[in-house]
């Protein structure tokens, strides 16, 4: 491998390594998900501090490295800056990206991913009423992107088409199997109740494009059962909570109350 190579990339987030510099993580195009070294940039000098923001769309220039390799260079391409500066845009790109590190692994490019990533981003950057139910959305999208099917339609078990549930009764979707399951197969695994109505948000949210979930009105009882579930299906999968959602769910129920 070269001495050096260059990509584009999005900064998905940075923490402090030592006593003046920086470790990133990356998605890129090209060699998927990294983990660079940013020398001395916790310094306010310093010319990378300004290029390796968070959600940053930057041309890196990069050094290999026995260890971790170092970012020699950076310009930034798309500031997205609005995923910083605003309270809730900023929730839901944290959100998003969290779940995107998780859910990938490193140097596994896949440029489909990559440009649906940096679709979301800039398209949150510039709407002017982001919701959470865009981002979810956006993140159900992307497990199929990733490969894992998530199947409204017909049960897992008996293959048969989900009905409309009868009185007192309702659907389940298992976690495990990424299906639903009707009301005649329930099996042990970990599910989530499903009722007909949050069954058609979700599949409406999987069929369009992010943007359109934001404009759903739903009810109240609607929202919580979609929420719960996709919250639901992140700790099942990711094995704990994400950092992000404790303030996700802070800024939800301050607006709430508004």
């Amino acid at each position: 491998m070269a001495a050096t190579y260059k990509t584009e990339g999005i900064i998905l987030r940075r923490w402090d390594y030592r006593e003046k510099d920086r470790m990133v993580r990356l998605f890129t195009r090209d060699y998927g998900k990294l983990t660079m070294r940013a020398i001395s940039a916790k310094k306010a000098t310093a010319k990378l501090a300004g290029h390796i923001e968070p959600f940053l769309y930057t041309d890196l220039f990069i050094a290999n490295s026995k260890t971790i390799d170092i970012i020699a260079g950076s310009n930034t391409i798309t500031a997205h800056a609005r995923l910083r500066q605003s309270l809730l845009h900023n929730t839901l790109a944290s959100f998003f990206v969290e779940v995107v590190d998780r859910f990938t692994e490193e140097r596994e490019p896949d440029p489909e991913l990559f440009d649906f990533v940096h679709d979301f981003l800039s398209w949150l950057n510039d709407t002017d009423q982001p919701n959470a139910l865009s981002a979810y959305a956006a993140i159900l999208q992307l497990f199929g992107l990733l490969g894992y099917h998530i199947e409204l339609f017909m049960c897992h078990q008996c293959h048969q088409p989900i009905r409309a549930a009868l009185e007192n009764e309702s659907s389940r979707f298992s976690f495990k199997m990424w299906n639903v399951e009707c009301a005649s197969c329930r099996t042990e695994d970990e599910a989530a109740t499903l009722s007909d109505e949050a069954i058609k948000v979700l599949r409406y949210m999987l069929s369009e494009r992010y943007h359109g979930a934001a404009r759903l009105q739903l009810s109240r009882v609607e929202w919580e059962e979609v929420d719960q579930f996709v919250r639901a299906l992140l700790r099942y999968h990711a094995n704990t909570d994400l950092k992000s959602e404790t303030v996700l769910l802070s800024i939800l129920a301050s607006l709430a109350s508004n």
